[in-house]
């Protein structure tokens, strides 16, 4: 895994927001084998950082830790034209906060308490991810 000391990039100001409100977020990985995925995803942003979070052992899971590089893109919902595109290192892989966040997550996009999509002892990972390369359009 890349240093989680690495270098954060600034988002402009001009897009912030759109990592600020509860967006859907595409996470493109490259899976073991070469090929690309790209997946719809729940996320919040703090301190320069941004988090999503998955079930230990899904393919997006197995394709991060093999391969700890991602693209992230958010695209306005009033100006298609308009999208943020980020892409960095995943510096942190935190299965002890996972199910926190998920929980977190479900309130920020639902306004649940806690996330009840999947079993209760279901495994939840934390990806925190450091912006290094920020392309932005609109």
């Amino acid at each position: 895994m890349p240093d989680s000391a690495a270098h954060v990039a600034a988002i402009p100001e001009s897009h912030r927001d759109l990592l600020e409100r509860p967006l859907i977020m595409i996470l493109a990985t490259t899976l073991p084998d070469g090929t690309p995925q790209a997946t719809p995803v729940w996320f919040h942003f703090e301190e320069g950082y941004i988090y999503l979070n998955t079930a230990v052992g899904r393919l997006k899971d197995r394709a991060i830790r093999a391969n700890p590089y991602v693209a992230l893109v958010v695209v306005d919902p009033e100006n298609i034209y308009r999208y943020i595109q980020v892409r960095g290192p995943v510096v942190e892989i935190n299965e002890e906060q996972g199910r926190a966040h998920i929980d977190y997550l479900a309130w920020r996009y639902t306004g649940a308490e806690r996330y009840t999509s999947n079993p209760p002892d279901q495994r939840r990972v934390r990806f925190k991810i450091a912006p290094e390369k920020i392309n932005v359009m609109g």
